[in-house]
């Protein structure tokens, strides 16, 4: 009897330590604010902006891009970004942008979150789109840990 208790016992720890790795929360870096774009009044509020990160070959080298495309009645505003010396954890410098480039923006772009294995470790990170300040647009990098 107590070795049929025993053998139930060790099945179920085995069970239970099968799928313990498959029931546990990612973990992520503390966000870090990687691009800001002061949009035109009339960008407050959700759904006023989109943002997109993406493979960039129209450098050299080849980089990332970051894109934000704010709403301004109708006119709308873009910006793009892209990882500087510091590389994707750091702020990224501003690379150039347009006014009056219409709206709404293309389908490929995201208005609250992108994954995206940005840093090549295997894992999905996390990009978050903001409203920091009215009419203000900022984007957070948070690495999987």
């Amino acid at each position: 009897m107590h070795l049929l208790k025993l053998s139930l016992a060790c099945a179920t720890l085995a069970a239970a330590g099968l799928y313990a790795d498959g029931a546990r929360a990612e973990s992520y870096d503390a966000p870090i604010n990687i691009a800001t774009l002061a949009c035109p009044a009339g960008s407050s509020g959700f759904n006023n902006a989109r943002f997109v990160i993406f493979p960039f070959f129209g450098g050299t080298p080849a980089n990332w891009r970051l894109t934000i495309w704010c709403n301004a009645g109708g006119s709308g505003r873009r910006g793009h970004f892209e990882p500087g010396s510091g590389g994707v954890g750091s702020v990224w410098p501003y690379a150039g942008g347009a006014f009056g480039v219409g709206w709404p923006a293309s389908p490929g772009y995201g208005n609250q979150y992108q994954l995206l294995d940005i840093d090549g470790d295997g894992d999905l990170d996390v990009f978050q789109l903001s409203e920091t300040a009215a009419n203000t647009w900022s984007v957070f990098y948070s690495r999987t840990q």
